[in-house]
């Protein structure tokens, strides 16, 4: 089985560990699903649409997930953090919409944002 192009769903039963699995001192881990599915680099990679060096100097700056180790040398990161990592970006990268009876009013530009360089003045 060629585990580089799994798809979640595929992954689920190839890497996932039940939800009261013990951490490090020995409490176990609450998690809100029933099991926990790890992801590689490459899938993190396409998920994310990042660089192996960006994600590692994310993880530096704490702005990214760690990744978990699952032997001495492999890792893997936990789906539900990378989802919900890329949820907050799609968040955080967006601007409110304006609802206006029951409607999206479209945000205008300010002047001169969306023409910042002389190419477009």
């Amino acid at each position: 089985m060629n585990r580089s192009n799994l798809n979640l769903r595929e992954a689920n039963e190839v890497l996932s560990v039940d939800s009261q699995t013990k951490s490090a001192n020995g409490k176990p881990l609450q998690r809100d699903s029933e099991e926990v599915i790890f992801l590689r680099l490459p899938k993190v990679k396409a998920i994310t649409g990042l660089s192996k060096s960006s994600l590692y100097e994310l993880i530096r700056a704490n702005s990214f997930p760690a990744h978990v180790h699952l032997g001495a040398r492999t890792v893997a990161w936990v789906a539900s953090d990378v989802q919900q990592w890329a949820t907050e970006r799609i968040v955080h990268s967006r601007p409110p919409a304006s609802i206006v009876d029951g409607r999206r009013v479209p945000q205008r530009a300010l002047p001169g944002q969306w023409a910042s360089s002389k190419k477009f003045a």
